[in-house]
């Protein structure tokens, strides 16, 4: 009888301290935040919305990022430009795909399409994974038509909404910076919005379109080719590229916004998939060659980077300015 007791006293033991180890395995899977999916992510090719057009400066920002990302996560990262709604119809496409960690979106317009209403998924919805921009905005138009910026706010006054301005997308950051433009400046200036900065480019060398807003990066090739004036920098401090352009602040005017590029997930997705993503994304980011992108781009201009949590409650900051912003624009 003391045999079997005993066997019987080991064979409980054995049980209890098998379901002591399940269970401890279970909770160092969930707090190492490794388990799971996310231990042999990515296991395929991953795929990142654009949600402007080739060539502009989101478009070639995830594409500079992304050239990073495949040697580091060790997989094809395909960008896929699905332009419109300045940057509605991405997000919209990333909504209807599976939370996976597989569809990302890489998007500059986000707090203000949230903002008016026009993305019907914020961050209820989408998950901000890091930003890694702050670009900054100058004012250009077509080499000879305006020599520097009060000649142009000259004209604007002579002809109240007569001068077209296009911009990306409306209701959109360019439409939002023209509109502060105009309320600091006292000007009344026609936007006229643009499906891509391709076609912004076009409408103002082609003579459809009196100024533009756009980015030093974007521009660059058309001012070395001597298509394009700048006649402003919505920033602080003088860029030494462009010595002899002043800036807003230095004008009086209080305007020096600029898009702010960050990368999106599905709200549901695995956290450590996220948090994978954000390491990667910032590794990325670190490398020499997007630091050589990024300077030659003119975006080392202002500190960019912000990790997930600190992205999020920008974009919270954000979105309840502009949308006072765009109540008046509506």
């Amino acid at each position: 009888m003391i045999v079997k007791k005993r066997a019987w006293l080991a064979v409980i033991s054995l049980v209890i301290g098998m379901l002591l180890a399940g269970c401890g395995a279970g909770e160092s899977k969930s707090t190492s935040g490794e388990g799971g999916a996310a231990a042999s992510y990515p296991e395929r090719n991953i795929e990142i919305l654009v949600g402007h057009g080739a060539g502009g400066g989101t478009d070639q920002f995830a594409r500079a990022i992304a050239k990073e990302l495949e040697t580091i996560l060790d997989t094809n990262i395909n960008i896929v430009n699905q332009e419109g709604g300045a940057g509605v119809v991405a997000l919209q496409s990333a909504y209807s795909q599976q939370a996976d960690g597989y569809t990302l979106v890489a998007d500059s317009a986000f707090p203000i399409t949230t903002a008016a209403g026009t993305n019907e998924h914020g961050l209820d919805s989408f998950t901000p994974i890091a930003r890694v921009q702050n670009d900054t905005y100058i004012l250009w138009v077509k080499k000879g038509s305006f020599s520097n910026i009060e000649e142009f706010i000259a004209a604007a006054k002579k002809n109240p909404g007569k001068l077209k301005i296009g911009g990306t997308g409306a209701l959109g950051m360019d439409e939002i910076t023209t509109s502060l433009f105009e309320k600091e400046t006292g000007v009344d200036l026609n936007f006229v919005p643009m499906k891509g900065s391709g076609e912004n480019h076009a409408g103002l060398l082609g003579g459809h379109l009196d100024a533009i807003f756009d980015e030093p990066g974007p521009a660059n090739s058309l001012y070395e080719g001597e298509e394009v004036t700048p006649l402003l920098v919505l920033s602080k401090d003088k860029l030494e590229a462009f010595p002899n352009v002043p800036t807003s602040v230095e004008k009086g005017w209080d305007l020096t916004l600029g898009n702010e590029r960050g990368f999106f997930i599905k709200e549901g997705a695995d956290p450590a998939i996220v948090k994978k993503l954000e390491d990667a994304i910032k590794k990325a980011s670190e490398t020499k060659a997007y630091k050589e992108y990024e300077k030659a781009s003119f975006l080392d201009l202002r500190p960019g980077w912000m990790n997930r949590e600190d992205y999020k409650a920008e974009l919270e900051k954000n979105i309840k300015m502009f949308e006072g912003i765009v109540k008046e624009l509506q």
